[in-house]
C-alpha cells in the first residue's frame, strides 16, 4: 500500500442523504496533508532558528522544573492544596512539552545522519 498514491490515512467524513436522495457530506471540508508533511519539510534550520529553539527550550525547561519543585513543596505541607498542585502539574506539562519535543527531534536527526552512508 505504500506505493498507492490514492491511499490516505484520513478518515472519510460522514455523509447523509438529502431530500432528493443525494449524498451530503457533513463536517468541515479538510484535505489531509501529504505523508511526511510538516515542520521537517521546510528545510534546514537556520543558525538564528536553532538559537531560538535552544533558548526557548532552556527557559521552558526551567519553568517546568520549577513547577515540579513547587508541586513537591505543596504536597509535603501538612495541609496539601490539591488544586494548586494540579494547576502546577498542568504548567509543568505544558512547559516541558516543547523541550522534550526538541530533544526527540535532535535524537532522530542525529540517528538519521548516523545511518546515512558517507558520500
Amino acid at each position: 500500500m505504500a506505493g498507492n498514491a490514492d491511499h490516505t490515512e484520513a478518515v472519510a467524513r460522514p455523509t447523509t442523504a438529502d431530500s432528493e436522495g443525494g449524498a451530503v457530506t457533513m463536517g468541515i471540508p479538510y484535505d489531509a496533508p501529504a505523508h511526511g508533511a510538516g515542520a521537517s519539510d521546510t528545510g534546514p534550520v537556520t543558525p538564528l532558528g536553532l538559537a531560538w529553539r535552544i533558548v526557548a527550550s532552556l527557559v521552558l525547561a526551567a519553568v517546568g522544573i520549577n513547577a515540579v519543585v513547587r508541586i513537591v513543596v505543596i504536597m509535603v505541607q501538612p495541609d496539601a492544596l490539591w488544586v494548586a498542585a494540579l494547576g502546577m502539574a498542568v504548567i509543568a506539562i505544558v512547559a516541558l512539552a516543547y523541550p522534550v519535543v526538541n530533544v526527540v527531534r535532535w535524537v532522530r536527526a542525529s540517528r538519521r545522519s548516523a545511518q546515512r552512508p558517507a558520500a
